[in-house]
């Protein structure tokens, strides 16, 4: 089947180190060119697409915000996707416009959708979740992460820390809507209107792009670039084709006959 949408993650892939990796202004525009539809991809949560879009402006990466999928993101159309369907939520201010329209109920909801709070994470808060879900709720969560670092100090804890103690006590397991999960990758694909037989995913990580998009049966290319030189583990997804980076993927394209010369 043809090809028709390349789904691109951004940090490492497009951006590395808040500057534009050569050659990715290029490869986009010639994408377009070509008429295929491009999807860009990140595990961010916590920033709307249109703060990621001037982000990568910045970069020197030239994106439509409305060309960019998050994982808050795609937890918010998978809510949308259950039909009339409440959500208590837990999330940082900034995501919570990204849930507008969606019914809210702070007792008896279908699903909570926990993002990282941060201070807010406190047992009340977390024994009234715990409750929610032991009384049938599920949970929904943009992504598992155990911490992460802010750049200022030493690690911190993120909201999979608490997650994972809320699917022991409540016996279930989230459903998680960031990258690997094939959630993100189907929201991607009905996004840009295409089968995952007429896409091909364009990322650094092995664990979350390559493993995510052969779980959701699309096509994938690893570039060398962000981390793109790890070590490839025994067991892990093996890419279609590596790159040394996104510059090369337009050839590569021609060369195999995905794309017409």
């Amino acid at each position: 089947m043809a090809l028709k949408a390349l789904l691109i993650d951004i940090d490492g892939t497009l951006l590395f180190r808040g500057e534009a990796i050569t050659g990715a202004n290029r490869v986009l525009q010639e994408a377009a060119d070509a008429g295929l539809a491009v999807r860009l991809l990140t595990n961010i949560s916590a920033r709307l697409p249109q703060h990621i879009a001037a982000e990568l402006r910045a970069g020197g990466i030239h994106a439509a915000e409305d060309a960019i999928q998050t994982a808050g993101l795609a937890c918010s159309a998978y809510l949308r996707g259950q039909a009339e369907a409440s959500c208590h939520l837990l999330v940082p201010d900034a995501m919570v416009e990204l849930f507008e329209g969606i019914r809210q109920d702070a007792s008896k909801p279908d699903f909570v959708v926990i993002g990282d709070v941060a201070e807010r994470f406190d047992y009340a808060l977390l024994n009234g979740v715990f409750r929610m879900l032991r009384e049938g709720a599920r949970l929904v969560v943009p992504h598992r992460n155990l911490y992460w670092f802010d750049g200022a100090g030493p690690a911190r804890l993120d909201a999979g820390a608490f997650i994972v103690g809320l699917e022991a006590a409540a016996g279930q397991q989230a459903i998680v809507t960031g990258k690997p999960s094939p959630v993100f990758f189907q929201a991607a694909l009905d996004a840009v209107g295409v089968t995952a037989a007429e896409a091909l995913v364009v990322g650094d990580d092995l664990l979350t792009d390559i493993e995510g998009a052969k779980a959701s049966g699309i096509a994938s290319v690893l570039v060398r670039t962000g981390k793109g030189e790890t070590p490839r583990a025994p067991g892990t997804a093996v890419p279609g084709a590596q790159l040394q980076s996104i510059a090369g993927l337009m050839p590569y394209l021609r060369d195999t006959g995905l794309l017409a010369r």
